[in-house]
């Protein structure tokens, strides 16, 4: 009993001198400091706002290729833009496109794509899901990632796109070489790496993409605002709730449909005292925008709206961004578009 009492005494100095040894206070497990949260130092001027700034940003891309051109889209018709794709491939550039074997625009392009020798692929969908990843890789390390198709009926709307110049673009990169392989069987050959710099961007893809956008839902504490198409899945519509009933300011701004194509969860986020307007163009711009500020610290942007298909039928992606460029630049969009909305 005494050897047990000494042996504790001698225990706790040892502790006590390691302590101070050490100058440090953090040195047990329990103790640690939470670790930094990530951000990302994507610029302001990496989100392009509306169909005609992202064409043109878009057919830049194209012009200035050098070795490989990888677009997978839903739907892609604009023919300015497949007569470039055709031209820089017949100049010797690598082009690799993945469509949507669903919609009725893809017939004639994947025709006329391959009567010209471009690698044109239908994505192999099962019926009833769709092929909704949005996105385009340049020379294996510039991305853009959209939130619509390249069609003529979308020349006017209110959309958005990223560029990505960081390590996301190589991730996006080799998801293509996994979906292409996933439909043809065939591998590509692309390099064993590319060296380009963190940007703490998180990309998510398929059932991934409900995971990312309630996680942030979760996890705010303050302030969420969205710009969506139609948010009607349960869980999410949920956690907004839980949100705004621990505290958060929620404000929603969603397509005019959804009067008519979701009245339930409109009247549940309404009852939650959650602000929900409907977007309205001053110049007639459809809406195809897909957006969420969290804590006013972190944006995710997903190729589709916030539905039941998009988090478990289809084939998407969505990007979380926890950049205070974006964000603010995110914010001054949002705040202009819901001045201009109505009340739900």
């Amino acid at each position: 009993m005494k050897y047990g009492k000494h042996r504790f005494v001698l225990i706790s100095i040892l502790i006590i001198l390691i302590v101070t040894v050490s100058g440090c206070g953090i040195i047990l497990p329990f103790a640690k400091d939470k670790a930094p949260d990530r951000v990302s130092d994507l610029s302001a001027g990496s989100i392009f706002i509306d169909a005609n700034e992202i064409r043109s940003q878009t057919i830049a891309l194209l012009n200035n290729a050098q070795r490989a051109i990888f677009i997978e889209l839903s739907a892609l018709d604009d023919p300015e833009i497949i007569d470039l794709i055709i031209n820089r491939s017949h100049q010797g550039v690598e082009v690799r496109i993945l469509l949507d074997q669903w919609q009725r625009e893809n017939a004639q392009t994947v025709k006329n794509l391959k009567n010209q020798n471009i690698s044109v692929q239908y994505y192999p969908a099962q019926k009833g899901q769709y092929h909704r990843l949005r996105y385009m890789v340049i020379d294996y390390q510039v991305a853009v990632f959209y939130g619509q198709d390249w069609l003529q009926k979308f020349a006017n709307t209110h959309t958005l796109a990223i560029k990505l110049t960081g390590n996301t673009a190589w991730s996006l990169a080799k998801s293509f070489a996994k979906d292409w392989q996933y439909t043809t069987t065939l591998a590509l050959e692309l390099p064993e790496t590319i060296n380009l710099p963190e940007d703490n961007i998180s990309l998510a893809l398929n059932g991934k993409v409900k995971q990312q956008i309630l996680y942030a839902i979760n996890q705010s504490t303050t302030d969420i605002y969205a710009e969506v198409e139609q948010i009607s899945e349960t869980e999410t519509v949920q956690a907004l709730i839980a949100a705004k009933q621990r505290g958060c300011r929620v404000r929603l701004l969603l397509s005019p449909s959804c009067a008519e194509g979701t009245p339930n969860t409109i009247k549940a986020l309404k009852e939650a005292q959650i602000e929900v307007r409907y977007f309205k163009s001053t110049d007639n711009k459809t809406m195809n925008f897909n957006v969420g500020v969290f804590d006013n610290k972190t944006l995710i942007m997903s190729n589709s709206s916030w539905s039941y298909n998009t988090f478990v039928i289809n084939h998407e992606g969505s990007l979380s961004i926890p950049s205070p460029h974006a964000v603010n630049k995110i914010n001054s969009v949002f705040e202009q578009d819901w001045e201009n909305s109505t009340p739900a």
